[in-house]
């Protein structure tokens, strides 16, 4: 692999090194260990080898420094995957289940189905209440003469509030 086509001047080489030392993740603290190879001269292949990572890999940080720059390798760049449900649906998801305390997610999941029409796993449904603040209890069955129902609907609602 031909290497000359890396050029590096030596103010992005002192960039490089100052981004280097002031990385606290290793991971990230890599990818400029890698493009400082490169302004070495180290061929890809033994950059490759020694940082445990592929070519196109180092390839790829390499295209990204020169058309994004430095900061562009300081961050994962990750963004999370955006809800199926706005703001005002996931609330609305939240105080059914205070109001309604439903013994399984797939009850939950039912409620989202009929009145949003997206679907969901339990999984994301349990996600989904924690974010929240919420987790779905099962009823538990009480010995003795459980309170009457508009009872248990006022100590309900004292509770949630």
């Amino acid at each position: 692999m031909d290497v000359s086509k890396y050029q590096f001047g030596d103010d992005e080489i002192d960039q490089l090194h100052k981004c280097r030392d002031n990385q606290p993740d290793i991971r990230l603290k890599v990818r400029f260990m890698a493009l400082l190879m490169l302004a070495e001269g180290v061929e890809l292949k033994t950059i490759a080898s020694i940082i445990g990572k592929s070519i196109k890999t180092i390839e790829n940080w390499h295209c990204q420094y020169e058309k994004k720059g430095i900061n562009s390798l300081n961050s994962f760049q990750y963004k999370p995957k955006q809800s199926y449900l706005t703001s005002e649906q996931i609330d609305q998801v939240a105080s059914w289940v205070g109001e309604t305390n439903p013994g399984k997610t797939k009850e939950v999941r039912e409620y989202i189905k009929e009145h949003f029409k997206v679907v969901y796993s339990n999984e994301a449904v349990r996600k989904l209440l924690k974010k929240k603040g919420l987790k779905v209890l099962r009823p538990k069955v009480v010995p003795g003469n459980p309170p009457s129902e508009e009872e248990q609907k006022k100590t309900s609602k004292t509770i949630l509030k």
